[in-house]
Order: structure tokens, then sequence, then C-alpha cells
């Protein structure tokens, strides 16, 4: 069978995912749950009508691990992603797990090509933005997986993520979680943060004009 040419902008090579049913079942991710406040709402992971999911902006999606994990945890969540190759991959991981329909027992999920930005423009609300801006390069001692390198090779930078994590900030309802390596420093100052061996969560509160 001839070889097909992939698609502009789409990675070349099949790449290995983290897993994320794995994740939810085992609470690996618990530390990024708690940052985004979903334990204050667990009975939404259950789908009890009476109480509202959380509402989360994945708004640097990538390939969409932390965000499936939220789903998985009850969230409704919605995906950001600018780059078109790494878009389509995370719609085939979409469609994988499920999403839009009731594969899995994850929380509805949606996911567009677009700037985040305009999103926050057009509304609605969310209650929880998220932002993993990526690590930059990583330290000597410590080996990337292919799969985070390969998002970085192919992710747009951030121009300035301390003017992202402002606008996020006026989008949110309730908070703004930015995910770091563990050693970094802070944008700005955070209202309190979630951290674990590796990473950390800083935890920022929203800005309401008036």
């Amino acid at each position: 069978m001839a070889k097909r040419n992939p698609a502009p902008g789409a990675p070349e090579e099949s790449i290995a995912l983290p897993a994320v049913l794995p994740r939810v079942r085992a609470g690996r991710h618990w530390a990024l749950a708690r940052a985004c406040g979903v334990p204050r709402r667990p009975a939404a992971s259950h789908g009890d009508p009476a109480v509202p999911r959380l509402r989360v902006h994945d708004a640097l999606a990538g390939w969409g691990t932390d965000g499936l994990v939220l789903a998985g945890l009850g969230c409704a969540v919605h995906m950001s992603e600018r780059h078109p190759g790494i878009y389509r991959r995370l719609q085939e991981r979409l469609r994988e797990h499920g999403c839009g329909g009731a594969a899995d027992g994850l929380g509805p999920v949606t996911a567009a090509l677009e700037d985040a930005r305009e999103r926050w423009r057009r509304g609605p609300a969310f209650d929880v933005v998220y932002l993993d801006p990526m690590f930059g390069p990583h330290p000597k001692t410590a080996a990337a997986s292919r799969h985070m390198q390969l998002l970085a090779e192919l992710a747009p930078p951030l121009e300035d993520t301390g003017a992202l994590i402002a606008l996020a900030r006026a989008a949110a309802s309730d908070r703004v979680v930015v995910k770091r390596r563990r050693s970094a420093r802070a944008y700005g100052a955070p209202a309190w943060h979630v951290a674990t061996k590796t990473v950390r969560f800083d935890v920022y509160r929203p800005c309401v004009d008036g």
C-alpha cells in the first residue's frame, strides 16, 4: 500500500500520546483537578442535573490530554488550538474517545481551530481558563517525551504569556490555571499554587471590571 502523504502542517510521524482514562481512574491528575476546583462539584461528574458542570476552557489544547482528563472528571470542556496539523490530530483523538457521544463516560467536549483570544471576545464565559504554555527547552538532565518534543516543534510560539494570562483573567468567572515546570518562576503573582514533584499549577483570581 502506498504511503499516504500527510496533510500540510500535520505531524509526519505516528506519535504515542498519554493514556487518558487510566489517569482519571488512578487520580494521577488530581493536582490539576484541585487547581481547577473540580472537587467542589463532585456530583457533576456523576451526571446530577442539579449540579452544573464546571465549564473549562483548555485554551492551548495541544494534544488535549489535560482537557480530556478534566472531562473524565465531569467538566464541560472546550478546547482551542491554533495549529492546523495539531488540531487535526486533536480531532482524531477526540473521536477515539467518543467525544460528542457517551463513550468513555466523558463530560461534554468541544474543540475549534481558533485563537483562544477570539473565543474570549465572542463568549460565552467560562468558569475556568486553563493554560499550558509549554515549558520551553527541557533541562539537559531531562529528556522530553517525543509527543512533547513534536508539540514544541509545531506549536506557534506565544508572544507574551503574561498578557495572555491577563486576558484570560477577564474571561474566567472563577479562576485561571497555568501549568508550569515546578522550578520555573511564576508569571506575575498567582493567588496560590498546587504542586507535584515535576509540575506546578499556578492559580489566578479573575479580573472583574468595575
